[in-house]
């Protein structure tokens, strides 16, 4: 869910792993299991704000790289505190939050009314493709396999060609062989 937080606070990294699993099927890599943890050296770092603590974090060369493609998703979230409500400073330390970063690619965006357009404008495809998957595990009641790749894909381009429409989708889904067979 997009509150993906600690409970008190919002937690990007958590809402970025969602965004990129659930909505664009792309799953980051998992973290190495000798992750660094909270930077103990920095200062006051627990009064640092989450956007100058992921920054702090990525300047350390082995977690740089995963980070990149993964903290700008859940920056674009901040606007939006532990259970989801708009939000202008943050629960614990009062401060301003800010939404604005930039994706992978060099997409510019402030928030989620950008980062919706970002999806359906630039990553529709994927997008469409990653609902098409889910819809059909849970319409299988079944983890996909390597053998259904081929459905999805035709799934996929009928979805396309039929403007994106949930009803020919799932029309599509329940009268697919595997469906029907289960």
């Amino acid at each position: 869910h997009l509150a993906g937080s600690d409970g008190a606070d919002s937690h990007p990294i958590k809402r970025a792993v969602w965004i990129r699993e659930r909505l664009l099927h792309d799953p980051p890599n998992p973290p190495p299991p000798d992750v660094p943890g909270v930077e103990k050296s920095v200062p006051n770092f627990e009064k640092l704000s989450i956007r100058e603590q992921l920054a702090v974090h990525r300047k350390k060369e082995a977690c740089a790289d995963c980070h990149r493609g993964i903290d700008p998703w859940g920056i674009a979230l901040e606007g939006y505190d532990a259970i989801g409500l708009f939000r202008e400073k943050t629960a614990r330390r009062k401060k301003r939050v800010s939404s604005e970063t930039i994706l992978p690619g060099n997409h510019e965006i402030s928030g989620l009314a950008d980062l919706q357009k970002y999806l359906l404008n630039e990553r529709r495809e994927q997008f469409a493709k990653a609902l098409v998957s889910k819809l059909l595990t849970y319409a299988l009641g079944r983890s996909l396999k390597l053998e259904d790749e081929l459905l999805i894909e035709e799934l996929s381009i009928d979805f396309a060609k039929d403007d994106y429409r949930l009803s020919g989708l799932m029309k599509n889904i329940v009268t697919s062989r595997p469906f029907l067979s289960r």
